[in-house]
């Protein structure tokens, strides 16, 4: 006796596919903004030094072209900031940027500090600085920043990573983070330090 065919029950081999559920696509964005954000960061300090110095530096503590801070910034700049309900005003995102931001700094900076003997900024030159960690001009440039981000790039970049399949998410995120484990195990055994990297 032949089974009756159920033609209603659903297709459950789409139910198994990368990125179907709103968690793994949250997951897979705030891996992505934390890479833009690193090297956007990169990019853009390799920059101030070109125009400055009319040299390439490779800051920070890694060998990568990366820099995790920004990509922390842009994480928690998002969390904190961007997937609201409620958005927040251009001038209080700018404000919370410049908090969230300069916390980042001392923290990250005084960590690097205390535990490798590392300075990778050095603000002591600058008015209204906090033992060299922090100042008053990187607070306005986080509160700056924080606003590009938020109001600006945020929703355009997203847009972005939504078009892209869930299997070539899922590849480039893969890839980054291997790279990046690579890349933190190296600089953990010999930090990236040197002229116009580290200050003493």
């Amino acid at each position: 006796m032949s089974m009756k065919k159920h033609d209603r029950l659903p297709d459950f081999s789409k139910l198994c596919a990368p990125e179907q559920t709103p968690i793994s696509f949250f997951l897979s964005q705030q891996i992505y903004f934390f890479f833009l954000g690193s090297i956007g960061g990169f990019l853009w300090e390799v920059a101030i030094f070109l125009y400055r110095d009319k040299t390439f530096a490779n800051r920070g503590f890694f060998y990568g072209p990366w820099l995790p801070v920004y990509g922390i910034g842009a994480v928690l700049f998002y969390l904190l900031l961007g997937c609201r309900r409620k958005k927040i005003h251009p001038a209080g995102v700018f404000f919370l940027s410049a908090a969230i931001g300069t916390g980042l700094e001392l923290l990250i900076g005084w960590f690097l500090d205390a535990f490798w003997n590392l300075r990778y900024w050095d603000y002591s030159g600058y008015p209204f600085h906090f033992h060299g960690y922090i100042c008053l001009y990187a607070a306005v440039g986080f509160g700056i920043a924080g606003v590009l981000w938020i109001c600006v790039l945020e929703a355009p970049l997203t847009r972005l990573w939504k078009r892209l399949s869930p299997k070539v998410r899922l590849g480039l995120n893969t890839l980054l983070l291997l790279l990046f484990a690579a890349d933190c195990a190296a600089a953990l055994i010999f930090p990236n330090r040197g002229a116009g990297i580290t200050f003493p």
